[in-house]
């Protein structure tokens, strides 16, 4: 009786599932580093010694350095829209609601913030490697707040002469400009108490007649 090909595929399936752990390791030792020093100061031998792979082997998934700093701004932004994206489908008050759930997010993982206020600061001019990626990541967390601004005015919990573009304004820069503050100073600034002092604020100014 001919054996049935089951062991190659189980080879091939525990192959798939090893390059993906492997490929997660090294963007989060990526990550971990560029947080720590920046994506010009860290090269690929200090991630590949990280993971305790060769050099060749780091390339394999990524092609360079670029395609590994691109690959680590991807991942960790997919986890900040999926975030955003979720606040926006519950829309106006009960959205707003949930704007503590940022500073409870990086108070648990600090590393997420550090990393996008460093590799932000090193992108901020045109021509600069990431530059373009974060003027559309802001671009498009703008326009999911604003239109969740807007759900809030349509259902009438928001009142209607606000400006959405501004007020989305607004709240990112909150957002960001406390972490930064917090990223500097932990020991002065309580992330949580000012994020939940901010988000009353806001919702009373919203939905003030």
């Amino acid at each position: 009786m001919k054996p049935q090909p089951t062991a190659p595929r189980r080879r091939g399936r525990k192959e798939r599932a090893d390059g993906r752990s492997r490929r997660e390791e090294l963007l989060r030792a990526a990550a971990t580093l560029f947080a720590e020093r920046g994506y010009r100061d860290t090269s690929i031998a200090d991630v590949a010694m990280r993971v305790g792979v060769t050099q060749q082997a780091l390339l394999y998934y990524f092609g360079s350095k670029v395609g590994l700093l691109h690959a680590v701004i991807d991942a960790r932004d997919d986890e900040s829209l999926r975030f955003v994206e979720e606040l926006a489908a519950l829309g106006g008050v009960r959205a707003l609601d949930k704007l503590p759930d940022f500073a409870r997010r990086n108070i648990a993982d600090p590393n997420l913030a550090r990393l996008f206020a460093v590799l932000l600061a090193e992108n901020l001019n045109p021509g600069d490697l990431a530059h373009d990626h974060f003027v559309q990541r802001y671009r498009n967390l703008r326009a999911v707040v604003a239109a969740l601004v807007e759900q809030g005015q349509h259902t009438g919990d928001f009142a209607p002469t606000i400006d959405p573009t501004l007020k989305a304004i607004e709240i990112v820069a909150f957002i960001e400009g406390v972490n930064t503050q917090w990223l500097l100073d932990p020991d002065s600034i309580d992330l949580q108490a000012v994020t939940d002092s901010f988000t009353h604020d806001l919702i009373r100014s919203l939905t003030a007649n």
